[in-house]
């Protein structure tokens, strides 16, 4: 299937949003979003979005299959475009589906800033180094399916927080919501320090995003033998070789990785 964007052309194959106590609502600025090139969120005859519809059918495709619903978004350096995957997916999936998106990038966080969250309320840092309760991270966004725990303040060596069994409780609270909600994960890059590794334990199965003419072979061979045993269940290949982000020339093709039998 092919549809344009706003950034370019897009080729694809590829929680709880009942209120809690705690949970805050915000109403996104849609003229941020434009900015931002936050499209999942836009009219649903609008071409910019098709795009992201079919990266959300590929995985609700995978969640029926599995009944896996927790997806990590992941690279194997800063600026192949993940972040925009997750948000965008996110935001897409929401509409049909409770969803949740958790930023674990917690050196250099952009969820936030991209969707104009305040600064002021807690941050899923502050859950997992038990400052605050999961419900006081969460922020619902006001017309949507789709709560968001992003971070507040980057951490410089986040590896204690990672890897605290407070991690997997937050993790499971969210999977064992009633209202079941597939949970999208923006990670750190594979490349830099290894706090992936230690997400990874939490995740049932990763889409990594990869950059022609930056991507090298090696480190996405690498990537997914360090992730192991968490699968990698598709890539999504960024074409832009120019400024993420920026050009006419960004944009995704996914392919689904073969699902192996257990022996």
């Amino acid at each position: 299937m092919r549809a344009h964007v706003e950034t370019g052309e897009v080729v694809s194959i590829i929680p709880s949003a009942g209120r809690e106590a705690g949970s805050s609502d915000h109403t996104l600025n849609p003229a941020l979003l434009r900015s931002n090139l936050v499209v999942g969120f836009g009219a649903t005859d609008s071409e910019d979005v098709h795009p992201f519809f079919t990266l959300r059918s590929q995985l609700l495709k995978h969640v029926r299959a599995t009944d896996q619903r927790f997806f990590a978004i992941a690279s194997t350096q800063p600026g192949n475009g993940k972040s925009h995957v997750a948000i965008n997916l996110a935001a897409a999936l929401s509409r049909i589906h409770p969803t949740v998106l958790i930023e674990l990038d917690l050196r250099r966080p952009s969820i936030g800033r991209t969707l104009g969250l305040s600064p002021d309320h807690p941050g899923i840092e502050d859950a997992l180094s038990g400052a605050a309760s999961l419900q006081e991270t969460a922020i619902r966004i006001a017309g949507t399916r789709l709560t968001v725990h992003r971070v507040r303040d980057p951490q410089a060596d986040p590896e204690t927080l990672l890897a605290s069994d407070r991690l997997r409780e937050l993790t499971r609270a969210i999977h064992d919501a009633d209202d079941r909600p597939i949970c999208i994960v923006d990670t750190p890059p594979t490349v830099i320090h290894d706090d992936i590794m230690l997400i990874a334990p939490v995740i049932d199965g990763v889409i990594m995003v990869v950059q022609e003419g930056r991507t090298s072979k090696r480190a996405l061979v690498n990537a997914i033998k360090s992730l192991s045993p968490t699968p990698v269940i598709g890539s999504v290949l960024n074409r832009s070789i120019s400024a993420p982000l920026q050009t006419a020339d960004y944009a995704y093709y996914y392919n689904p990785m073969e699902q192996r039998q257990p022996a």
